[in-house]
């Protein structure tokens, strides 16, 4: 139940990275950070976390920073605003689809103070789970929605949890084959963006792969898909603002009429972003007509373990790949 005030604790200012990872390091499971601050307030509100300790990332400029790198890709840092992703040059020239997502993520008033890197490390939005129940996630040894209500849920790649990953600015970046800067104690360290998300049959009670004394600082996009065709569509339960039901991300190259390489990358489906490997593999190589296009949307998630209540997803998910193929056809 949503409480009126956040329990007592310690506020702290971290003036630099390391600062942050000293402090995390120090204080153990006691700290918590906060950046954006638009999700992490209504945890501490509903005293589901109660750290002691509060380390304040905002005070990072070198976390804030977007640019271009040298060959033509991007380096944002994991505290700028989900606005100033959406309208930075960098951006827009070349990498329209990430401008396309983020625009698609929650109000203005939220994108002017969410940061992309708690877009990307936002914790699952299961209405069991967020509403103190001792499902799996939170501890226990059941999932709710399962036997319960569960249409926004994960239809396809779940282990005893089916929540769906939530994350717009995810699928966009996955698809451009972004990576993760993170530091901690142990130094710096850069993986795959795809491979930063963490599903329940690897760890039921996170999401991503951060550890508690770590901090994400960039995410780096090469420019490898600069300036290729891009499509982006979120489907939602309501039209002013929601998280995605279901979304899509779509880079595709080609070479004369023939898709050379293509990546199709979704949310709202599995717990984790999924890469429809699927429907890649039967229209890499092709042409974009509308009978491959048709073709290579039919059961794009042939491994979906639907409950009742969420098996429409599977049609969602082939009608997002057909509009997405048609669209930059």
């Amino acid at each position: 139940m949503q409480q009126d005030m956040i329990p007592p604790l310690e506020h702290i200012d971290a003036t630099s990275v390391e600062h942050a990872v000293r402090l995390l390091d120090e204080h153990g499971s006691d700290a918590a950070t906060i950046a954006g601050n638009t999700d992490e307030i209504n945890w501490l509100k509903n005293r589901d976390r109660t750290p002691e300790v509060l380390v304040d990332l905002k005070p990072i400029d070198e976390l804030k920073e977007i640019s271009e790198t040298s060959d033509g890709g991007l380096r944002i840092g994991a505290l700028a605003t989900l606005s100033e992703v959406e309208s930075h040059d960098a951006v827009t020239d070349g990498f329209s689809i990430i401008a396309d997502a983020v625009g698609e993520i929650a109000t203005p008033q939220i994108r002017n103070q969410g940061t992309i890197g708690g877009n990307l490390t936002q914790d699952s939005r299961c209405w069991y789970y967020r509403g103190g129940f001792d499902c799996y996630r939170a501890g226990g040894n059941t999932c709710y929605a399962i036997t319960g209500e569960s249409s926004d849920h994960a239809v396809t790649d779940y282990s005893r949890c089916i929540t769906a990953h939530p994350s717009d600015g995810a699928v966009a970046l996955i698809a451009l084959d972004a990576e993760v800067v993170v530091r901690g104690p142990r130094g710096e360290r850069r993986e795959p963006l795809s491979e930063f998300f963490v599903g329940p049959e690897d760890n039921i009670t996170v999401m991503h792969d951060l550890a508690h004394d770590e901090i994400l600082t960039h995410i780096e996009v090469p420019s490898d898909w600069r300036g290729e065709d891009f499509y982006f569509e979120k489907v939602r339960g309501r039209e002013s603002w929601d998280f995605a039901i279901g979304n899509i991300a779509a880079a595709v190259r080609t070479s004369g009429s023939t898709v050379s390489d293509l990546r199709l990358v979704a949310n709202g489906f599995a717990p984790t972003p999924k890469r429809l490997s699927t429907a890649e593999n039967a229209i890499r190589g092709s042409s974009l007509s509308e009978g491959n296009i048709a073709s290579a949307s039919e059961n794009v998630l042939p491994n979906a373990a639907p409950q009742p209540d969420n098996e429409y997803k599977l049609n969602l998910a082939d009608g997002l790949v057909k509009r997405a193929l048609s669209n930059v056809a």
